[in-house]
């Protein structure tokens, strides 16, 4: 079994970035997204000191990730933004919570075009199986 990877991580970002570019779904789910999104984590709590980026973009083009960058600045920004506590995130990725419905509920917070987000809903859910494909480790379980 392939070493598991820390969520949030360069390397788990950079994997992430790599399977969604090779994945038949999110190719074809995605066509037509010209866009960057950036990821961001927050309460954090204990967790803090432990994780060095709380926020990463993907560099999303046209059913591809172009490449991926972890940031600290939290004056850097996206045309698409989105923001979930750690636990929501962890809950995203392990698939129990739907990324489409998160956002209707407020779990997932959207800065941006909502009703242009939406129409890539099953890229959104194509996105979520990449990202459960990665053997994840978490924060506080290692």
């Amino acid at each position: 079994m392939p070493e598991s990877l820390l969520f949030p991580s360069e390397g788990w970002v950079k994997e992430y970035c790599k399977r969604l570019s090779e994945s038949p779904d999110y190719n074809k789910t995605g066509k037509g997204w010209k866009d960057p999104i950036k990821f961001k984590m927050t309460e954090l709590g204990e967790f803090k000191d432990k994780v060095p980026y709380d926020s990463f973009i993907l560099n999303l083009h046209d059913g591809k990730c172009e490449g991926s960058e972890m940031v600290s600045d939290p004056t850097k920004g996206a045309p698409f933004e989105l923001t979930a506590t750690y636990a929501n995130w962890k809950k995203v990725i392990d698939g129990k919570i739907n990324p489409t419905q998160a956002m209707l509920t407020g779990q997932l917070k959207v800065k941006g075009n909502i009703a242009l987000l939406l129409r890539y809903a099953s890229a959104a859910i194509a996105m979520v199986k990449s990202a459960q494909s990665i053997p994840t480790k978490y924060v506080g379980e290692q």
